[in-house]
């Protein structure tokens, strides 16, 4: 008799032997099977019920010998008490549930870019991740890191965050009534792509109960794209970040300090008493918005064929969400017409109406002068902000593409193959300029005027921006989750797959005149 290994080997055979055959007939472009071919397909449907019959009896033998060593597994525990007196910390979860084991994270991730065609490029830099919060009717409660599990154990969990990100992709590709990352997980579970890899990681989980394996549903796509996300970022990765425990949330901010005074020795017990002074407090409201990044596909896509692009779409979405926070963190303008004309005519849909961003923040309170990229114009920019640009650990610069090569050209700069082995270099940085790293961003706008926004008529300049990093936050409501819709493109048969993140990015300064972001346009790119 065969074994298990070798009946699935056999029925996978037998489908590419099917695929090849229908290949065959749309390359014809026909619509019926020849007879020849109708033979074939119909002795190959007969093989693949009966590989199918055999497969799921030595499937239920393999479960039931399965569960024998797991109870005697189990068993050998509870007789031995004094060598493992706490079951939960010997096994992979350390008594972790599920949507823990989803949502863990790493402190920092390598961080890089993403190509066009959908490929992560590495910039051997490292992103900071934050906590993620796990939400839920009865509240919310933070995510463990990764590295709170044993080393010999990541690798299990990473596995897993990976798999429920491609079932519920998968899922959400192939069946139009899927509309959620849940329904799509809910989808691919019982597909037999997925089927016998979901049982094996909850085993390699120590999943112990049917219920919690069969049952559960995912809270959201995961740390696996969540990371993704995180490691693509440039500009956004500058700024610290804040999970909301509500939406909207104020965060208090400490204003003018309290003063100290001389105080005279005591002479007599009607000495004069310190003088009193009130330091000033403020409070920067986050009110989450919600991000979105989407991609299209045609309702007609097979399961084949999904599983084939599958990690493209992922990071399709991944990079096109990306894109949107870079864009609403320079561009960003919340006021009733928007400061860039184009992006008025587009809506409030698009996402540079998301929250006021740095462009905006530097144009109304602190101006520079400069007409052309170089390091002393870089400086010139930085010396606008006062006492706001003195750390230069607290500042960045911010400059697009073709700044970047005309400031390449300038000799002063002290690039990243010149800045040593213990340097830490930022993604995106391209070298430092006294002590601040130099950021370049595709999305640094150079079509503006020379009121640096953009009016349809002037289009050839572009801007530099030197901003304090620690007087701006990025406020995280709710991690990134994945939705289908297809109602909006009934008419080209096509469904769209957006990816949501509910997030705020804010101004933490204490008064609006602070000079914490210099800007400089009019700049010739």
């Amino acid at each position: 008799m065969k074994t298990l290994i070798e009946l699935r080997a056999e029925r996978a055979a037998t489908l590419a032997s099917l695929d090849a055959i229908l290949a065959t007939v749309k390359e014809a472009k026909r619509s019926a099977f020849l007879v020849d071919e109708r033979v074939t397909v119909d002795a190959l449907r007969s093989d693949l019920d009966r590989l199918d019959a055999e497969i799921a009896v030595l499937e239920t033998a393999a479960a039931d010998g399965d569960f024998v060593t797991e109870y005697e597994a189990r068993r050998s525990k509870y007789l031995s008490v004094s060598l493992n007196a706490n079951s939960a910390a010997s096994s992979v979860r350390g008594g972790r549930s599920l949507d823990d084991l989803l949502w863990a994270t790493a402190p920092k991730v390598a961080a890089g870019t993403i190509s066009r065609s959908g490929s992560f490029i590495g910039s051997g830099s490292a992103n900071d991740v934050e906590q993620v919060v796990i939400r839920s009717e009865s509240g919310g409660r933070i995510a463990p890191r990764i590295n709170e599990f044993r080393g010999e154990d990541r690798d299990v969990i990473r596995s897993f965050q990976e798999l429920v990100a491609d079932m519920s992709t998968f899922g959400m590709m192939i069946d139009t009534k899927a509309k959620s990352s849940a329904d799509g997980f809910e989808v691919a579970r019982g597909h037999r792509a997925f089927k016998d890899r979901y049982r094996d990681i909850l085993r390699a989980l120590d999943t112990d109960t049917a219920a919690e394996g069969t049952e559960w549903i995912p809270t959201g796509i995961g740390a696996s794209l969540h990371e993704k996300v995180r490691a693509a970022g440039k500009v956004a990765a500058l700024f610290p970040r804040v999970n909301l425990p509500s939406n909207p949330w104020k965060w208090p901010l400490e204003g003018a300090d309290a003063t100290a005074y001389r105080v005279a020795e005591s002479t007599s017990d009607t000495a004069t008493k310190v003088a009193a002074s009130t330091p000033g407090t403020g409070a920067a409201t986050f009110d989450a918005e919600i991000l979105g990044g989407r991609i299209l596909f045609s309702k007609s896509l097979e399961a084949d064929s999904a599983l084939a692009i599958l990690p493209f779409v992922q990071m399709k979405l991944v990079r096109a969400f990306v894109d949107a926070e870079e864009k609403a963190i320079l561009d960003g303008d919340t006021d009733g017409t928007h400061q860039d004309s184009d992006t008025n005519t587009s809506g409030t849909t698009h996402a540079s109406w998301a929250w006021d961003g740095l462009r905006k923040k530097g144009i109304a309170q602190t101006l520079a002068t400069a007409t052309t990229c170089s390091v002393a114009n870089l400086l010139v920019v930085r010396k606008a902000m006062g006492k706001w640009g003195v750390n230069p650990a607290d500042l960045a610069f911010i400059i697009g593409v073709s700044n970047y090569h005309a400031l390449i050209a300038d000799t002063n700069m002290l690039t990243v193959d010149k800045m040593g082995p213990n340097a830490t270099i930022l993604n995106g940085q391209v070298g430092s300029v006294g002590g601040v790293p130099v950021i370049v961003s595709e999305h640094v706008r150079e079509n503006l005027n020379a009121t640096g926004v953009h009016d349809a008529i002037t289009t050839t300049k572009t801007y530099m921006l030197c901003v304090n990093r620690n007087e701006w936050a990025m406020g995280l409501r709710s991690p990134l989750t994945v939705e289908v819709d297809d109602s909006i493109y009934r008419e080209t048969y096509q469904r769209v797959v957006v990816g949501f993140m509910r997030e705020d990015f804010q101004s933490l300064a204490d008064a609006a005149t602070n000079e914490d972001t210099a800007i400089a346009y009019n700049v010739t790119p």
